[in-house]
């Protein structure tokens, strides 16, 4: 997670010391966007022309929307949701690369996913192996803006925490961490992807999620915005279909 390659390094030796802020999953190697990570590895990369990224979505820890009883997977998310619980800490590496040394894997192990999913590769959302990743398959921010810039084709709809009723398995959660200063950076921190929903006898929805950095399956939503990552702000990028064409 704190391994980055000598060209970051330089990169932020040039920076005053206070602006030097480090954080898992915010970094790509090998690719086109690798020149803004390493100036601002929590600034969102330049959207597509024509988008402008929209404020992350503030969850209001309010009691749990209710829902009914998560319905069957259909195919194409149990092949999601197996991959992820194959793969959540015995890394495809071999296929994908791992991304590890350039910041985090989070982003890379997502969009793993979302192959199993349905989604093909494309000009801008492709892994060709180790270090030869586009930013929006391995790096958050830029993975946001792709998502944001290219939604109505993707089939994505962005949801908060009062739309939990709507959340499903396969879902793409995205994070922003609280800084000490209790303000948020612009980029997104973190990303990791919906493998079980259930709903408890008090109505309440239980969102859980496999993801790398930390290496989880099952990791359970709530308490990673009130005990692991207290105050940290999320949305959910809801898959209303299996491919993105």
């Amino acid at each position: 997670m704190t391994s980055l390659r000598p060209r970051l390094i330089a990169a932020l030796l040039t920076l005053p010391l206070a602006a030097v802020t480090l954080a898992g999953c915010t970094s790509a190697g090998g690719d086109a966007d690798a020149a803004a990570k390493a100036s601002a590895p929590h600034s969102s990369a330049p959207a597509a022309a024509g988008s402008a990224p929209s404020a992350p979505v503030t969850p209001s820890h309010a009691p749990t929307p209710t829902a009914p009883a998560s319905a069957p997977l259909s195919a194409a998310q149990q092949r999601q949701v197996t991959y992820a619980l194959t793969y959540w800490n015995n890394y495809n590496s071999g296929v994908y690369g791992n991304d590890n040394p350039n910041g985090g894997d989070c982003a890379n192990f997502v969009s793993q996913t979302l192959i199993q999913r349905g989604w093909k590769m494309d000009a801008a959302w492709y892994n060709h192996g180790q270090n030869a990743m586009s930013g929006a398959w391995a790096y958050v921010p830029s993975m946001r803006n792709y998502f944001i810039a290219n939604k109505a084709r993707l089939g994505l709809e962005q949801l908060g925490d009062a739309d939990r009723a709507k959340f499903a398995a396969g879902d793409v959660v995205i994070f922003w961490w609280q800084n000490a200063d209790g303000s948020y950076s612009a980029g997104p921190d973190h990303v990791q992807v919906i493998d079980r929903l259930t709903t408890g006898a008090d109505g309440k929805v239980k969102v859980e999620m496999a993801s790398h950095n930390n290496d989880a399956q099952y990791r359970d939503l709530d308490n990673e915005i009130t005990v692991e990552h207290p105050g940290a702000k999320y949305e959910v990028w809801h898959l209303t279909k299996d491919t993105n064409s």
